[in-house]
C-alpha cells in the first residue's frame, strides 16, 4: 500500500470509531441525564448532544495521537497538512 492509501484507510477507520464513540457517549449521557433531570430531559437533550460531540472529539484527538506515536505511523502515512513556507504574493 502506498502512503496515501494507508492514510486513507487509517482516517476512514478512525472516523468510523469516532462515530461509534460519539453514539455511545450520547446514549450514556442520555441515560445519566434521564436519571438526573427526570422530567426536564427534553430541555437538557441538546446540551447532552453537544457534550457528547465535544467529548467524542477530544477522545478522538487523544486516541489518534496515541496510536500514531505507539505504532510509529508517521513514517508510514502521508502528512495531511504540509507547511506552506513563504508564498509568493503574486500567486
Amino acid at each position: 500500500m502506498t502512503k496515501k492509501q494507508t492514510t486513507l484507510v487509517f482516517l476512514l477507520a478512525a472516523t468510523l470509531a469516532n462515530i461509534v464513540c460519539i453514539l455511545a457517549l450520547l446514549i450514556l449521557f442520555t441515560i445519566v441525564g434521564g436519571l438526573l433531570f427526570k422530567e426536564r430531559i427534553g430541555t437538557a437533550l441538546p446540551f447532552l448532544f453537544i457534550a457528547a460531540l465535544i467529548t467524542g472529539m477530544v477522545i478522538y484527538q487523544k486516541a489518534v495521537k496515541f496510536i500514531v506515536k505507539k505504532f510509529n505511523l508517521e513514517e508510514k502515512m502521508d502528512p495531511l497538512f504540509r507547511p506552506r513556507g513563504k508564498r509568493n504574493p503574486l500567486d
